[in-house]
């Protein structure tokens, strides 16, 4: 077969050959790209610096590192144990109550931190909260795991930057589009934990509310709460870029801190830029290594026989050609960070999105979504495995009870796909 004979599609093999050696994401990347250039003598070694420039030369992905270390400054303020007062008192009685309050309350501090791993630390201390009322173990951290996959669907979202990026479409648009999929993956995730709780009888959480209690929570939790209030309305009404936005989280949440919660002491923050530092030079590589990788597979043309077998299998059907690149981007998640699945399938997808008429914003949002089970699906659901830990319970346990959290993710991932109205109706708003 001709995609099979391909020097790139070799080169994805030996890319998942050193996965399975354990290699790190971008390593794999790297070193794949490196077999394909040198051994298979598919492009000029010459060429990879400057695609590893490019890739990195630009302005809005500078809004990544930015948004990075306010992520990491936010997990320092003290807001998640405020936020999970405000949520507990709200949907603390209905039952479930305490797995309603660990999604929703996931669902904002994702938001503000842009970090699903950050916020499963964050929440992590709810596991033995939710095990001490009642619930099994192994339910408590699928909850925990299953708040973390809101942080790269509701804005703002690093996720979506790096989609900009890649497709050259509006960034606010992309933020908007995640809106209404996010709070579509919380009333889902959230009706099950109701449905659940009422069939085993988890009882609610003995919480004690009042409309004093209430007001003094979200006093507490206000400032907080403010941060992407005041980055997305600065994005949508024209103050300043998703780029200066990351910035002004920045500086909001120093002074918010500074004045307000006291948590962070000045001699903290190397700490907190070594940390971001990391993650950042992690997410870098990634995205050099992707690029190289990417800018290999289109020089081979992967895309245009993608698009042939695409076309082949689907009979023409536009349903069947984005079932099928559904299908594709669900396995890439179980094995590649969303970054890096991002960087390898979009340019691949997007000559037959724009045969088939797809909106590359709605499309933007439905793969959002889907890379956003990565977080949860074997082997790597690397938020599952960190909550796992934390819990104290097998990933293998852990992962059977977060099969239906799956599911429901994954009829948003249809819904968001082939109902325009789920994704569109708020960048259509937008000039």
């Amino acid at each position: 077969m001709e995609l099979l004979s391909n020097p790139a599609v070799i080169g994805f093999f030996v890319f998942f050959g050193l996965l399975a050696l354990n290699a790190p994401v971008f390593v794999a990347l790297g070193g794949a790209t490196l077999f394909t250039m040198v051994v298979l003598e598919a492009a000029p070694l010459s060429m990879m610096p400057f695609v590893v420039s490019s890739s990195l030369d630009s302005f809005t992905l500078l809004a990544t590192p930015l948004f990075i270390i306010a992520g990491n400054l936010m997990t320092r303020t003290g807001v998640a144990a405020r936020l999970v007062s405000l949520t507990e008192i709200v949907f603390g009685r209905m039952p479930g109550g305490l797995a309603l309050t660990t999604l929703v309350t996931g669902c904002v501090l994702g938001s503000m931190s842009g970090s699903n791993i950050a916020t499963v630390a964050a929440l992590s201390f709810l596991i033995g909260a939710m095990a001490n009322s009642g619930y099994p173990r192994a339910f408590a951290v699928a909850v925990v795991a299953a708040g973390c996959t809101f942080g790269v669907v509701i804005p703002p979202s690093i996720s979506f930057i790096i989609y900009g990026v890649i497709t050259e479409t509006s960034i606010p648009k992309l933020f908007a589009a995640g809106v209404m999929p996010g709070l579509l993956m919380l009333v889902m995730l959230g009706g099950y934990t109701v449905i659940v709780s009422v069939v085993k009888g988890y009882r609610p959480a003995d919480i004690e509310r009042s409309w004093p209690i209430f007001f003094k929570a979200l006093r507490e939790a206000f400032w907080g709460l403010m941060a992407p209030v005041i980055i997305l309305g600065g994005i949508y009404s024209g103050v300043f870029t998703a780029t200066e936005a990351a910035a002004v989280a920045v500086v909001y949440i120093i002074i918010v801190d500074r004045l307000v919660y006291h948590q962070i002491r000045w001699q903290d923050m190397p700490e907190v830029f070594y940390q971001s530092g990391k993650t950042i030079g992690v997410i870098g590589m990634m995205i050099a290594m992707s690029a190289v990788f990417a800018w290999v597979l289109q020089t081979q043309g992967v895309a245009q026989l993608l698009d042939q077998m695409l076309h082949a299998v689907s009979g023409g059907s536009r349903v069947v050609i984005l079932l099928v690149m559904q299908f594709i981007i669900f396995l890439s998640g179980m094995f590649l960070e969303p970054i890096a699945a991002m960087y390898l399938l979009v340019p691949l997808f997007k000559p037959t999105l724009m045969a088939i008429d797809m909106d590359l914003i709605q499309f933007g949002a439905a793969m959002t979504v889907n890379l956003s089970l990565a977080h949860l699906t074997p082997p790597v659901g690397v938020g599952l495995f960190l909550a796992a830990q934390m819990g104290n319970v097998s990933f293998a346990k852990a992962a059977k009870w977060a099969i239906p959290f799956v599911l429901c993710e994954i009829v948003v991932v249809l819904l968001t796909t082939f109902v325009p109205a789920v994704a569109m109706t708020l960048p259509n708003l937008l000039k």
